[in-house]
C-alpha cells in the first residue's frame, strides 16, 4: 500500500489543493429553489456583488445563518464575518433567520463576528490587513462587506484618492477569497447606482459574480450581469419576490 509521506501531509500551500478535496467541495446556497436554480450556488474562492436594493441586505444576512448549516444543507459549517461599512447589522434579523432554520438564536449571533468602520481610510485598514489574518485563524468560509461603496464617497477625501483606496480595498478582498478558500459578497444598497458609477465599474471588473437587484410593485427583476460560467451574458427573470426575502421584509415590519 502507498503511504503518503508525513511531510507531505502537511498543511498546502494556498494555491493547491488535493484531488479528492475538489471533488468533494461545498458550496452556499440560499435556500430557495428559483434562487439556486438561478445563481447555481456560492463557491469557495469567489467573490460577489450584490446591489441596487435592501434585499441585498437580506441576502446577506441570511446567508451568515445558511453558512452555519452543514454541507448537507447547503451550508458551509463555517462562521461568517460582516464588516459593517453603514451600520447595517441587525442582529434581531439573525436572530428570526435562525429561528428558521431551527438554530439556537445566541449561538447564530455568536457565530458571526461583525467589525465596523466609519471611515474609507479604517474600511480599507480592516480589509487589507487584518482580515485575512482573521480569516485564516477563525477558519471563516463567508465574509459579508456590506454597503461598502458608500464610506468611498466621502466628501472630505479627494475622489481620486477614494477611488484608489477602493481599487485597492476591493482587490483585496476577492484576493484574500482566492488564497483563504472563503466566499467573498460584497453589497451595496444604493437603488440609482448606474453604469457609468466608476466605484460600479471598478467593482465589476473584479468580482467574479454581479448580481442587480430591481424592485418592482409586484416582482423582484434579477439581472446577472457577470457570472463565471455564463461570460458576458445578462440574464433577467422577473418573478415575485423570492419567498426568504419576503420573510425578511415581514420580519422588519413586525419588528
Amino acid at each position: 500500500m502507498l503511504v503518503e509521506p508525513s511531510h507531505l501531509r502537511s498543511k498546502l500551500p494556498v494555491n493547491f489543493r488535493r484531488a479528492n478535496e475538489l471533488q468533494a467541495e461545498p458550496h452556499l446556497s440560499f435556500g430557495d429553489k428559483s434562487f439556486d436554480r438561478f445563481l447555481g450556488g456560492l463557491r469557495l474562492g469567489q467573490s460577489v456583488f450584490l446591489y441596487g436594493s435592501w434585499q441585498c441586505l437580506a441576502a446577506s444576512e441570511l446567508l451568515c445563518v445558511r453558512t452555519q448549516l452543514d454541507s448537507h444543507c447547503g451550508g458551509l459549517h463555517s462562521e461568517a464575518i460582516f464588516i459593517d461599512g453603514e451600520n447595517t447589522f441587525d442582529p434581531y434579523l439573525i436572530a428570526q433567520y435562525a429561528e428558521r432554520f431551527s438554530l439556537d438564536r445566541n449561538r447564530a449571533l455568536e457565530r458571526i463576528l461583525v467589525s465596523r468602520a466609519f471611515t474609507c481610510h479604517q474600511l480599507t485598514s480592516l480589509i487589507t490587513q487584518m482580515l485575512p489574518e482573521a480569516i485564516h485563524e477563525r477558519g471563516a468560509k463567508l465574509v459579508v462587506a456590506s454597503d461598502m461603496i458608500e464610506l468611498y464617497r466621502d466628501p472630505d477625501v479627494h475622489y481620486s484618492q477614494s477611488l484608489d483606496l477602493f481599487r485597492a480595498t476591493l482587490n483585496s478582498l476577492a484576493t484574500t477569497a482566492r488564497l483563504e478558500r472563503a466566499i467573498v459578497l460584497a453589497t451595496s444598497l444604493d437603488e440609482k447606482m448606474s453604469d457609468s458609477d466608476p466605484f460600479l465599474r471598478a467593482v465589476k471588473q473584479r468580482v467574479d459574480i454581479a448580481l442587480r437587484f430591481e424592485e418592482r410593485r409586484h416582482s423582484t427583476k434579477l439581472i446577472l450581469e457577470k457570472h463565471p460560467t455564463r461570460s458576458g451574458e445578462k440574464v433577467l427573470i422577473k418573478q415575485p419576490t423570492p419567498r426568504i426575502l419576503e420573510e425578511f421584509l415581514e420580519a422588519t415590519i413586525n419588528g
